[in-house]
């Protein structure tokens, strides 16, 4: 009989242990659910608006004022008409015109020995006669794309410079002296055409100025000089973010 009442004694234990397991096991299952629910709350778009704009594709490189080098790489590339949105007169347009083109031909030189290619610009213009730009002023990263896949380049360079402002400064009494300040603003991108992407696009300021000592408005500081020198230095900075 003591063994019976044992035997019985020891199942009964072993059941409420199980059941203890049974409910602690529970418990945590239920914790654990609403943990995950609080974990998956939605997030609201006030709640993520500061959040940055990866979306967009918008990069964030700094200034460089280093010289411009020519690109060891070998891929073929391709350099979009250049859209001058300056307001600039026809002199100081014509300067800032030949100084980013001499700034493009310092990294892509264009060389026989050169490991980078240029795409020829006959084969440039008919793939931008295939391809519908929403807007010519400001392509998207598809249309970007959709240009170096038409003309079998690597990369894709977008110019464009926003309006110039510009200020002039200094003292003029019979002699004096005078500086003209240029703010120049370009909007700049460069895809990466075989991985879909921007290496480069944001909107870069560059500062240029012009000095002179003058007598009765001669020998004036030029708007033209400043508003290249500003030029350069955006195309500096832009050359410079990527190989």
């Amino acid at each position: 009989m003591k063994k019976l009442f044992n035997t019985l004694l020891a199942v009964f234990m072993l059941s409420a242990c199980a059941i203890s397991f049974a409910a602690d096991d529970e418990e945590e299952i239920f914790n654990e659910k609403i943990s995950s629910k609080k974990s998956e709350k939605v997030e609201s778009s006030i709640d993520v608006f500061d959040k940055g704009v990866a979306d967009t594709g918008e990069t964030h490189f700094e200034v460089s004022d280093k010289e411009v080098t020519e690109c060891k790489l070998p891929y073929k590339v391709a350099v979009l008409p250049y859209a001058d949105l300056s307001g600039l007169e026809e002199r100081p347009r014509e300067m800032v015109a030949g100084a980013i083109k001499d700034q493009l031909k310092k990294k892509y030189p264009g060389k026989k020995t050169s490991v980078t290619k240029i795409v020829d610009n006959k084969t440039l213009q008919a793939a931008i006669k295939a391809t519908t730009f929403e807007n010519a002023e400001a392509p998207t990263l598809s249309e970007l794309v959709q240009v170096g896949e038409a003309c079998g380049a690597d990369r894709v360079l977008f110019i464009s410079m926003l309006p110039v402002r510009n200020k002039k400064t200094g003292i003029m009494i019979i002699a004096g002296t005078s500086t003209q300040t240029a703010y120049v603003t370009m909007k700049l991108k460069c895809v990466d055409v075989n991985k879909e992407e921007y290496l480069f696009n944001q909107n870069v300021e560059g500062i240029g100025s012009s000095s002179s000592i003058n007598f009765v408005r001669i020998g004036e500081a030029s708007p033209a000089k400043a508003a290249k020198r500003g030029a350069i230095s955006c195309l500096r900075t832009f050359l410079n973010s990527f190989e």
